[in-house]
């Protein structure tokens, strides 16, 4: 796909991804920080085809002021320019676990405590009230994917070899 971006009928900015992923343009606009505010505009674009690591691509359109035209088109594939910005989430400073064996006891540990909140749900469905048993479950819910968020994902994503591992853990 293609994401073609003009501002005020000037020269087009193209951001393109022919993967897995994610493309995207964000108009964002901040009130309050002077009279008219700040408003800019950025393309985006998450390649997910390594999972679970990804390329994340930025092309910086920049600042834009009260009357501006925006225009964003969506095109058949075609070739992009460059982005203006890279990361690679692999190298990624919020990774965890330099030791591929930490990774793997840690793994295991969520694993176990995902285990144990599971059978909480089992035994609240049974003994709780439905409106309760309803209260559980979202709280666990939310418990569970807070360890995904802060824990499995940085983790795997430092340590993709342990991928599979955690699968089978049921972990993703």
């Amino acid at each position: 796909m293609l994401l073609e971006l003009t501002v005020n009928d000037g020269s087009p900015i193209r951001a393109s991804l022919d993967r897995v992923g994610l493309l995207s343009a964000h108009l964002n606009v901040r009130i309050g920080t002077n009279e008219t505010g700040e408003a800019s505009i950025v393309l985006n674009s998450f390649d997910k085809t390594d999972d679970p690591n990804y390329l994340y691509s930025k092309w910086e359109v920049g600042s834009l002021s009260v009357g501006d035209k925006v225009e964003i088109r969506l095109c058949q594939d075609g070739e992009g320019d460059p982005p203006t910005e890279i990361r690679r989430s692999a190298e990624s400073p919020g990774n965890l676990f330099s030791s591929t064996d930490q990774a793997r006891l840690l793994l295991t540990a969520i694993s176990a405590c995902d285990k144990e909140l599971i059978g909480v749900l089992e035994r609240a469905e049974v003994a709780e009230p439905k409106s309760e048993f309803e209260r559980i479950s979202r709280s666990v819910s939310s418990i569970i994917g807070e360890l995904d968020r802060c824990l499995i994902s940085p983790t795997l994503r430092r340590h993709p070899e342990l991928l599979e591992e955690a699968k089978q853990m049921k972990l993703v």
